[in-house]
């Protein structure tokens, strides 16, 4: 049975020197863009494949379990897979033991979006907030001992070829590994907290749009200088979100690409769209996100940002009042505005008039919405 406490699992293993990696963090139950993705790429069993954690968890209703079940088959399949613990993986762990019955509850009737809710419904169990949790946690042990077991086999920290240090949160000192897990998978903003790297690690966790204040941008980050790549693309967790997957040709060559996949509409642009980008780019951030609202314009509001004084359009749905201060606040915004060639692919998040949220190339901003077509 799952122990409460974890402690950290370490795997260090050497693979040949030309062989292609590819890395892959925070699925969150998304099988088809996981699926998608690994055609893209042309993945083979040639191929090693790190998963780095968060496989699911947040995922569409059914999906969680069925991204669970596709992994563990791809890793009976293919010899060079592997899969590591991410701070959602654990759920097994911190939410259905006996003593966790409150945050239970509000997992499968308030968060949902769980694979708590996935295994209610392939039971057949009712889910409600008087419900005896303990009978269904024991009913869900004696019918999932595979997933129990594949969850207990996640590993923690791996080291490639003692030179790419791999964690799905982040490690402050690789020679001083904390015993137990939690901590290093649940990392918040550890690129920006950490101090450069002695190896370099490859992170998930945190998506990479909340670390920039500037650009809102979905794409891995790759600082060499401080050692770390990360890569979660907050697939499921953020406007304009995608799963990147980061591909390092071979560890002779040190040469790291990356592609992603979105589940959002695609439409290819009939007209080349240039806009005059702004002075100073600013991509609104969990912090410093109270605004003033200055015009309206159909689906859309005219904001200043208080901590940057930054005028920008955002969607009226992103604006939301604290009733107890009366401030108010924007949960998604960025003041660019997305200039496109003909012929280009983008991928539509919002559409709304005047104008529209779009993603291109894995960089999000507004478009006007007469420019966009009918979907491909």
């Amino acid at each position: 049975m799952i122990e409460l406490e974890k402690k950290t699992k370490i795997k260090r293993i050497e693979i040949p020197m030309d062989k292609r990696c590819v890395f892959i963090s925070d699925i969150h139950g998304d099988v088809d863009s996981l699926k998608k993705g690994l055609e893209m790429i042309h993945y083979t069993d040639e191929d090693y494949l790190f998963m780095i954690g968060d496989m699911y968890e947040k995922g569409d209703f059914k999906k969680n379990l069925e991204t669970i079940r596709y992994i563990m088959d791809l890793k009976n399949k293919y010899k060079n897979l592997y899969c590591m613990a991410g701070n959602c993986d654990e759920v097994l762990r911190f939410i259905l033991p006996k003593d966790a019955k409150e945050k239970f509850l509000y997992y499968a009737n308030v968060r949902m979006h769980s694979v708590i809710n996935d295994m209610a419904e392939e039971m057949k169990y009712p889910l409600s907030m008087d419900m005896n949790v303990e009978d269904f946690v024991c009913k869900v042990q004696q019918k999932y001992p595979e997933i129990y077991e594949f969850m207990e086999s996640l590993d923690d920290v791996i080291f490639i070829n003692d030179r790419i240090v791999l964690v799905h949160g982040g490690i402050d000192d690789i020679d001083h590994i904390p015993e137990y897990a939690l901590p290093m998978l649940k990392y918040d903003r550890f690129y920006e907290l950490s101090k450069p790297q002695k190896k370099l690690m490859v992170v998930g966790h945190y998506p990479t749009r909340n670390y920039r204040s500037d650009m809102a941008c979905c794409n891995p980050i790759f600082d060499f200088k401080k050692k770390i790549i990360s890569i979660d693309g907050g697939n499921h967790i953020v406007k304009g979100g995608q799963l990147n997957f980061v591909i390092l040709e071979s560890l002779d060559s040190m040469k790291f690409s990356f592609v992603y996949v979105d589940h959002y509409p695609k439409h290819r642009m009939k007209y080349a769209v240039d806009y005059e980008q702004p002075l100073q780019n600013v991509n609104i951030v969990f912090g410093q996100n109270e605004v003033e609202i200055l015009d309206t314009d159909l689906d859309f509001v005219y904001i200043r940002q208080i901590s940057t004084n930054m005028n920008m359009w955002v969607h009226n749905s992103f604006i939301y009042k604290d009733e107890r201060t009366d401030k108010v606040y924007c949960y998604d915004g960025c003041n660019q505005f997305i200039s496109t060639k003909k012929n280009d692919e983008i991928s539509v998040i919002k559409k709304a008039m005047p104008y529209s949220l779009i993603k291109r190339n894995g960089y999000i901003g507004l478009i006007e919405t007469k420019y966009i077509d009918d979907e491909i």
